[in-house]
């Protein structure tokens, strides 16, 4: 529940700031029979691991694409959304609206969050902001990235419950690890 009302708010402001170039948009799966799962879109890619599921992946405009992936088991609370662009965005203006999503988000609390900064996700170069909050008395934490290149952008949401984190770090390292932007 408090996964998908994280979801929706953060889709709904994306949806309002977006874009209308690009048509011709199309998603594949390849789900090989290999040890990890291939996620493949014309602007991203990247494997997950079987404990690891797709939850939710849709054309939101012509050229906004979303994609949500989601550890297995009812009281699992890693996730990692990411949000495509077929432009390049305002990489901070971008983080920030991330924020003040999860600052409106009523199951939310005490949500505090650092400067953003350069940094990197799988060697590249992208800009993030660290954040923590409470909700339902759990404490997680998280980190927004956004990243861009010669035409396309990136935003990538990773939160999960800080009880969980050994559980998730496999899970997380395995998209960083083999993320592309085309």
């Amino acid at each position: 529940m408090k996964k998908q009302l994280l979801i929706v708010s953060l889709l709904f402001s994306l949806i309002t700031i977006s874009c209308k170039k690009n048509k011709n948009y199309k998603v594949d799966f390849n789900n090989d029979e290999a040890p990890e799962n291939r996620f493949e879109s014309k602007i991203f890619s990247f494997n997950y691991s079987e404990e690891w599921n797709i939850t939710d992946s849709e054309e939101l405009e012509e050229c906004i694409y979303y994609v949500s992936v989601e550890k297995n088991g009812f009281d699992s609370s890693g996730l990692m959304t990411i949000i495509s662009f077929e432009e390049l965005i305002d990489l901070d203006e971008y983080i920030m609206l991330n924020i003040e999503q999860l600052q409106d988000n009523p199951v939310i609390n005490n949500l505090n969050y650092d400067t953003i900064k350069d940094s990197e996700f799988n060697s590249i170069k992208s800009r993030s902001s660290n954040f923590d909050f409470k909700t339902m008395g759990i404490k997680h934490d998280g980190i927004i990235y956004a990243i861009s290149n010669e035409k396309n952008s990136v935003v990538i949401l990773r939160q999960e419950a800080l009880e969980d984190r050994k559980e998730n770090l496999e899970g997380f390292d395995t998209i960083k690890n083999s993320f592309v932007i085309y």
